[in-house]
């Protein structure tokens, strides 16, 4: 939604990852400037090597939060805690000077 990718569509796959605690699979994606997150914002020096993290539940609920990033993720004006902050699909998150929105959630079975 800003910078010089403002109207670039990242089709983000994710890993799933599975949950032994409630035995269930969930999709995570990252997000950062390192070229091995799975949506890379090179560009942004504000952005950290790893910055924040997406997960999506099998219920459809979204997740994003901070993985210790110097300059914070945001949802809103509301910088994340220590604790990740429900999305909505279209609801919009800062990471550095980027804005980032979320569109669109369909979760393939693990096959």
């Amino acid at each position: 939604m800003s910078g010089p990718d403002d109207g670039l569509v990242h089709s983000v796959k994710g890993n799933f990852v599975h949950d032994e605690r409630v035995d269930l699979w969930r999709c995570r994606f990252t997000i950062g400037r390192r070229d091995v997150c799975d949506v890379c914002i090179p560009f942004d020096t504000l952005v950290s090597r790893l910055h924040a993290s997406v997960e999506i539940t099998p219920d459809g609920q979204i997740w994003v939060k901070d993985e210790e990033s110097r300059n914070g993720t945001f949802v809103g004006r509301e910088r994340l805690a220590l604790v990740p902050a429900e999305l909505r699909q279209g609801d919009m998150f800062k990471v550095g000077k980027t804005l980032l929105r979320l569109e669109q959630v369909h979760i393939a079975e693990e096959v």
